[in-house]
């Protein structure tokens, strides 16, 4: 099977091409229909399938921490991408933030071995929330891809990670692309997380325990269907959680989210004759985009894909191979996945790397023909030297012309629930941490929000003198000792309430500084709204100022 096949009906195919081709306007009668994606034989749409996925898309719990859903990185109104990327959270290749490689990734959690229940110590970004190294591509038209991830290694077909077997030989690459970040160290896993775990973890919990605001269709199927195992028989006919069954939903889930509603659909379906109604420049716009401008080269309408890569020059090659890891073929150096540009107005930053901050910044790229050459730029890639007007036009093309409402709006089918991270933390620190000797800080780690039946609820410390004693002091009351910030003492001050102690836990830092302490939260609802409060102490024989130990922050917990 060739690896690039079109998803477009034949006939619409060649008259795409052929208007790449010259720079004239499409005929109405040439014009490429949008149709709707293929469903692989093996997957096709179940009743309340797309339901199921939707949960399972937006499910926090589905990651170690709970803190990230699928669609934390594909939020439907910034376009289907990540809103979170533009502050370039991602030193890049040279590991110093600020300099001219940062990558706008997208964040994921604290790097921890998922089946020990300890944070542990990332070379990049230490005790600090990761990022990956490529910024989210959206999640809306996907499945007119072929191949997912920018360098394409999802592949139609798509192997169950619990059965290892191919489970879908064609059409599958959502299946594949769904199965890889729940399982990552830097996204939504961990180290040593596998996928049994993640199916005995949802059969557990609560579904969208953590999750507000949900859409009508959510709340009607979740009333009829209370838990996970409820939805998984309502849907497969018994309630067996499988990797395969999750990919499946999110999968057909995937495949409604199509975005065909733009203006540019109004003229491919025969609505307009053309854009000069709407607005001339809009028209100027896309007679440059599929003739002199060259976009439709690669951008090929009706979704402005073309199934291909290629390397455009927005970085040095060696800095991020793309295409090349995949294949090891020398000519994918540097090559990546066409995006489709629809929408590209709600998902800057744009590219790979985020390079371009916005559309404007994105068509000057393209007019002075890219930024870096190291051999191997496509063919495609001119020195354009548009005027202001010609880019003026191009830019209010993709931004008016490409910008579905729907999907903008965040209206059905890119409807959906309010996150738990979208909204303020309820762990928050508070007080004056005091010194170690050397003059350092030990920083807590709570990422974790303080859900009912979280058994795996982490809290950490980082940045402490290795290999030594720790103490971890729950109480009720935020300064149970009524001593002072930064006065601690170990284990617990001499002037402490005991009433107001709720436990104490010691253990011993590891060889990078970092201790974890797991409290399993019941599912009592009694618990709810509980605060309770937490500091550490190290013990440091010379932290001479605090009698040989010291103390972080104080943080004050929530449970939700």
């Amino acid at each position: 099977m060739a690896s690039n096949r079109p998803r477009f009906l034949p006939v619409a195919a060649m008259a795409c091409f052929a208007a790449t081709m010259a720079p004239a306007v499409l005929a109405q009668a040439d014009t490429p229909m949008p149709n709707p994606p293929e469903f692989p034989f093996e997957n096709p749409m179940l009743t309340d399938q797309d339901v199921l996925g939707k949960f399972l898309f937006w499910e926090e719990q589905i990651s170690t921490d709970n803190t990230m859903a699928c669609g934390t990185c594909h939020i439907h109104e910034a376009g289907g991408a990540d809103p979170r990327a533009v502050n370039k959270p991602h030193p890049g290749p040279d590991g110093i933030f600020g300099t001219d490689d940062d990558i706008a990734g997208s964040r994921g959690i604290v790097r921890q071995d998922a089946a020990a229940g300890q944070f542990v110590h990332s070379d990049i970004f230490g005790s600090g929330v990761q990022s990956t190294n490529r910024k989210a591509p959206t999640a809306i038209n996907a499945p007119y891809f072929n191949q997912l991830f920018w360098d394409g290694r999802a592949t139609e077909a798509y192997t169950d990670p619990q059965s290892g077997l191919v489970e879908i030989g064609y059409l599958g690459a959502l299946e594949s692309q769904a199965a890889g970040p729940p399982v990552s160290d830097v996204e939504m896993g961990g180290v040593n997380r596998t996928w049994d775990a993640i199916t005995a973890k949802l059969a557990d919990v609560t579904p969208m325990a953590l999750a507000t605001n949900l859409p009508a269709e959510m709340l009607d199927f979740l009333a009829d269907n209370p838990t996970y195992p409820d939805m998984f028989e309502a849907v497969y006919g018994d309630p067996t959680i499988t990797s395969k069954r999750v990919m499946f939903a999110i999968g057909n889930y995937e495949r409604t989210l199509i975005s065909d509603e733009t203006v540019l659909d109004a003229f491919l379906k025969g609505e307009i004759q053309d854009f000069t109604g709407y607005d001339p420049k809009m028209q100027a716009g896309f007679e440059l985009f599929q003739g002199n401008a060259n976009c439709a080269a690669c951008h090929v309408l009706p979704f402005t894909m073309d199934n291909d890569f290629h390397n455009v020059g927005v970085r040095p090659d060696a800095e991020d191979h793309g295409r090349f890891d995949v294949t090891g073929d020398p000519a994918d150096m540097g090559r990546f996945k066409t995006p489709n540009i629809r929408n590209a107005k709600l998902r800057t930053p744009l590219f790979h790397n985020g390079a371009a901050a916005s559309v404007p910044d994105l068509i000057d790229f393209y007019s002075r023909g890219g930024d870096f050459d190291d051999g191997n730029l496509d063919p495609n890639l001119l020195v354009l030297d548009l005027t202001q007007d010609e880019k003026d036009a191009l830019i209010f093309f993709i931004e008016e012309g490409l910008t579905d409402p729907r999907v903008e709006a965040g209206t059905f089918p890119f409807n959906r629930p309010t996150l738990h991270s979208e909204l303020p933390p309820l762990n928050t620190t508070y007080g004056v941490a005091s010194a170690d000797g050397n003059g350092g800080f030990a920083q807590v780690i709570d990422t974790h929000p303080a859900n009912l039946g979280n058994g795996d609820f982490l809290l950490g410390v980082s940045d402490a003198v290795p290999n030594t004693g720790a103490v971890l002091v729950f109480a009720f009351d935020d300064d149970p000792a009524g001593t002072p910030y930064p006065d601690p003492r170990f284990p617990v001050p001499v002037n402490v309430d005991l009433g107001t102690i709720l436990l104490t836990a010691a253990m011993t830092t590891d060889a990078d500084g970092i201790a974890t302490y797991n409290l399993p939260i019941p599912k009592n609802p009694v618990l709810s709204g509980f605060l309770v409060y937490g500091q550490w102490f190290i013990a440091d024989p010379t932290a001479l100022a605090t009698g040989g130990v010291y103390g972080t922050e104080g943080v004050a917990i929530t449970i939700l």
